[in-house]
């Protein structure tokens, strides 16, 4: 696919780091914290269609990671996996009405979007609903599930508002924060 599409434009995945909450130290040791003491370790998966069996069937939050292929080598040594792209943060089963909801029951409903057709990266048009959005990007490869079990229910909406605060992943749509672009100078003066 990669090689059938190499000399046309690239399709990008639009990423917009808000900066005020990744400089709050405070508040990212915070949830870091909370993540600790609330949540199990987070698990680490290739996302395929056949995941779903080893995955804990309770609840908590998920996410769907892009690790690009490219890796630096740093002191002779390759980083681990350079740059992840967080694209997607999820929950599970986060009230009594939806205790039937688990991870691994979410997981079940984003294999359709999984099995997409990757050639959809170079539509003409911009993913504009969810339904698009998760169609376009999360057939991308190598694409990882991590996941993480919360036991008290109360908990687990907090923890996924703030993580997608945190990243604004472009594939939610709701709980994102407010960004604003750079303010001042046009770009052609600061680049030269």
């Amino acid at each position: 696919m990669v090689q059938r599409h190499r000399e046309e434009d690239s399709p990008a995945l639009p990423i917009e780091v808000g900066l005020l909450r990744m400089l709050d130290v405070t508040s990212c040791q915070q949830l870091d914290f909370d993540l600790r003491e609330f949540a199990s370790p987070w698990e680490i998966h290739q996302a395929t269609e056949n995941l779903a069996s080893v995955l804990p069937d309770e609840p908590g939050l998920y996410m769907f990671v892009w690790r690009p292929q490219f890796q630096f080598a740093v002191d002779g040594r390759p980083t681990h996996g350079s740059f992840p792209q967080l694209l997607y943060v999820g929950q599970a089963g986060a009230s009594q009405a939806d205790s039937g909801n688990t991870i691994r029951r979410r997981y079940k409903e984003y294999t359709r979007y999984l099995r997409a057709n990757p050639e959809g990266l170079w539509t003409d048009s911009e993913p504009k609903t969810r339904e698009q959005r998760l169609s376009r990007y999360l057939p991308l490869r190598p694409m990882e599930f991590w996941c993480c079990t919360v036991a008290d229910r109360g908990r687990i909406r907090g923890l996924e508002k703030r993580l997608i605060r945190l990243w604004n992943p472009p594939l939610n749509d709701s709980d994102r924060p407010k960004l604003r672009g750079r303010l001042g100078t046009p770009r052609a003066a600061w680049t030269s």
